[in-house]
């Protein structure tokens, strides 16, 4: 069959699929790209891995942690494991200890839209953050632009030959 014959949507089909896997070479490379924020200051709703009172591993926002500690909620800041994932409603907390570095623990919180990283330190009894790294659902629609920006070169390209 040749080329002129093939309805429009055979003829269409190649180039949907190469936008599609750009657009998620594009996701990847833009979310390892996506930079750390330096700001100390905790931000507001931000979720950390803790021990409390029955001794498993549980979440708290940062702004409740210290009242959860006095109210003996919390008996430790930082988890016994030091790697560790768990679900907290929607979204979920996954924690790593990083050593040989400024933070000691590495906590994500995200959900299907988003993702918020933050690294700490427990510095005399207290958290102090370190870097924060945040994402949501735009950054899909760069690579959606920076995809179909490639796949008009790759095309414009083959026009030229």
């Amino acid at each position: 069959m040749s080329q002129d014959n093939k309805p429009f949507v055979a003829r269409l089909f190649p180039a949907l699929m190469l936008f599609c896997l750009l657009t998620g070479a594009w996701s990847y490379a833009i979310i390892q790209a996506w930079p750390w924020d330096k700001d100390t200051t905790w931000k507001p709703g931000v979720r950390l891995p803790v021990i409390c009172a029955n001794g498993e591993v549980c979440s708290k926002q940062y702004a409740d942690i210290a009242k959860a500690v006095e109210d003996k909620q919390v008996i430790a800041l930082l988890p016994k494991e030091p790697n560790g994932e768990l679900n907290d409603g929607e979204v979920w907390l996954r924690w790593t200890t990083v050593s040989g570095k400024d933070w000691e623990m590495e906590a994500a919180m995200s959900s299907w839209y988003f993702e918020t990283a933050v690294r700490y330190s427990l510095k005399d009894g207290k958290l102090v953050a370190v870097q924060y790294r945040h994402y949501d659902a735009k950054l899909f629609f760069y690579a959606m632009g920076a995809a179909l920006f490639t796949l008009a070169g790759i095309y414009l390209r083959r026009l030229r030959q």
